[in-house]
């Protein structure tokens, strides 16, 4: 018979791992954030094709990614950072399972949308949308979630010296 691993043994194991995931997904959004600062406003209007294309190609397989990497999160991460930080049901662990489920809506409302023939202009608003909860699910993550465990996985490193 097997054991398995606990949930915080696994989170020790994999973390640096998730961390590596993370700062990379971060640095993806933040990159595809400098992308929608374009400013079409000097152009025809069949440039706003293009750069919704241009977008789309990043923004298509970063979600694909970044969707992965959130249930390994909610899986792992939150369950432990429910007790280490606290805020119960009103908590920032709470906000981010929150942001995810809102971050779906918008990102199949965008998917249906261009599905359906959404003007560029249109399209990229929705993504826009999408980028917007996602970034502040990384800060909320980097200024909360991140520093609560590290300092958890300095502790596990600590009491195993």
């Amino acid at each position: 018979m097997t054991q398995q691993n606990s949930p915080l043994l696994e989170l020790y194991l994999t973390y640096d791992q998730w961390k590596e995931e993370h700062d990379t997904l971060h640095g993806r959004l933040l990159e595809l954030c400098r992308l929608m600062k374009w400013n079409p406003g000097n152009y025809v209007y069949p440039d706003w094709s293009t750069h919704h294309r241009k977008v789309r190609e990043s923004f298509l397989p970063f979600m694909r990614d970044w969707q992965q990497h959130l249930a390994k999160e909610r899986k792992m991460i939150y369950p432990i950072a429910k007790s280490a930080i606290c805020g119960g049901p009103m908590g920032p662990v709470a906000v981010l399972e929150q942001d995810g489920r809102i971050v779906d809506q918008f990102y199949e409302a965008y998917l249906q949308a261009t599905e359906e023939g959404a003007s560029p202009e249109d399209a990229l608003c929705r993504l826009l949308q999408v980028l917007m909860i996602i970034a502040e699910h990384f800060r909320v993550e980097d200024e909360i979630v991140v520093p609560a465990t590290e300092r958890l996985m300095d502790e596990i490193e600590y009491s195993g010296s």
